[in-house]
């Protein structure tokens, strides 16, 4: 008798419990071979307005979420103040002029995270090593920048907040300047409170 009231009465306890549900969807899994298909993109809620005091807030949870979405991708998420600086390898997120499927579904994690905090500025930046002239890695660098945030806003990052440079083979990461770990893209987010 006491096992059948102990069993009811757990049944009737899980069956008041509530389940809390993610704000955001499941991350992409950057390690898929293909790129995943999509016609539309599911529509990401906002995190809500941004006063100037909740900033600090409001990036710990972005910078929480960035390293939650990328970890294990060799991604280096850092943070800056206020402002957050994601650095993505060139050699994994593009062959030749085209965004790998490890790059595509890599780009639609950020892009749901950067959705829901909407009130984050997105500045890509391109990177090359010195490989090359001035004038081509200028010109490999801003087309990459553009790729990567064109790419961001295809998968629901407002274009409004978003703003590509290139930078050729300035500001090297390594001390050699022909070392490809130079070659990269640089996302530097940073909040923009609304009052």
């Amino acid at each position: 008798m006491k096992r059948i009231c102990l069993a009811v009465a757990l049944l009737a306890l899980a069956g008041c419990q509530t389940q809390q549900q993610s704000v955001l969807p499941p991350p992409a899994e950057p390690s898929v071979a293909v790129p995943q298909q999509q016609t539309s993109q599911p529509s990401v809620p906002s995190a809500g307005p941004l006063s100037k005091a909740a900033v600090e807030t409001y990036m710990d949870a972005q910078e929480s979420d960035l390293r939650s979405y990328l970890r294990g991708q060799g991604v280096l998420v850092a943070r800056r103040g206020d402002d957050l600086v994601v650095t993505i390898s060139n050699d994994r997120l593009f062959d030749k002029m085209e965004v790998t499927a490890w790059g595509n579904a890599l780009i639609t994690s950020v892009a749901q995270v950067l959705a829901h905090f909407d009130h984050s500025a997105v500045v890509v930046e391109g990177y090359t090593d010195s490989t090359g002239s001035d004038s081509e890695n200028l010109a490999l660098s801003e087309k990459r920048a553009r790729i990567v945030a064109d790419a961001l806003a295809k998968n629901g990052v407002a274009p409004s907040r978003l703003t590509a440079n290139g930078f050729g083979a300035t500001n090297p990461k390594v001390t050699d300047p022909r070392d490809p770990r130079n070659r990269r893209i640089e996302l530097k987010i940073t909040p923009t409170p609304s009052g």
